[in-house]
């Protein structure tokens, strides 16, 4: 019987501490980009000569580089 009370402490241990993260949204299985891609042209700067570095939305968390031939 003691095994019994135990498995059952640790299982509603393991759903208290589910349930904490979840409303706290530490578990919910997205992503969440810890930075910006770019706030100017300049963040998207390649080093390739040919190409034209663009920054689409700066600063924004849509943000992102494009490296297109000149």
């Amino acid at each position: 019987m003691n095994k019994t009370v135990i498995v059952v402490v640790v299982f509603i241990f393991i759903f208290v501490v589910l349930g904490i993260l979840i409303s706290k949204g530490g578990l919910t299985g997205a992503f969440t980009a810890s930075g910006l891609a770019c706030s100017e042209d300049a963040d998207c700067d390649d080093k390739i000569a040919q190409t034209r570095d663009v920054c689409r939305n700066p600063g924004t968390e849509y943000s992102l580089c494009v490296n297109r031939p000149k």
